[in-house]
């Protein structure tokens, strides 16, 4: 029997087409999906290369206006693994990514916080980085 996996999040972002660019050109991943729900709304899915894609949701009104940045109320939103951690740290610093603590080693693993252009905040672990025993 299949156990239950996250096979994606909801991201709420103010525009479509700039969160698309955002995320794919800025961080390296996919547009995986982009096309309309039954609903009539526009369904995208970016791939993150892991686990979970990510699921765009342009805000609507108000309340998702005011969400945006702060779906998990100032903590860290998502956890990311990347190869090649110190070339795509670098290339992401002259983006809009910002990098709000440096990098650290700690038991768990080599991690940095940074924020996307919309104010989440993301820890990235060093995928190939082995903690010294």
């Amino acid at each position: 029997m299949r156990k239950p996996g996250l096979s994606m999040v909801t991201l709420v972002v103010p525009a479509m087409d700039e969160a698309i660019e955002h995320y794919t050109k800025d961080w390296g991943f996919q547009l995986a999906e982009d096309t309309r729900h039954a609903s009539g709304h526009r369904w995208v899915e970016i791939d993150t290369g892991g686990l979970a894609r990510l699921r765009l949701v342009e805000a609507r009104n108000e309340d998702q206006r005011r969400a945006i940045g702060n779906q998990t109320g100032g903590n860290v939103s998502f956890f990311l693994n990347i190869a090649d951690f110190h070339q795509t740290i670098a290339r992401w610093a002259e983006s809009e990514i910002e990098i709000l603590e440096a990098t650290r080693d700690e038991s768990y693993g080599r991690v940095i916080v940074v924020r996307d252009r919309y104010g989440n905040r993301w820890d990235v672990f060093d995928k190939d980085y082995a903690p010294p025993k």
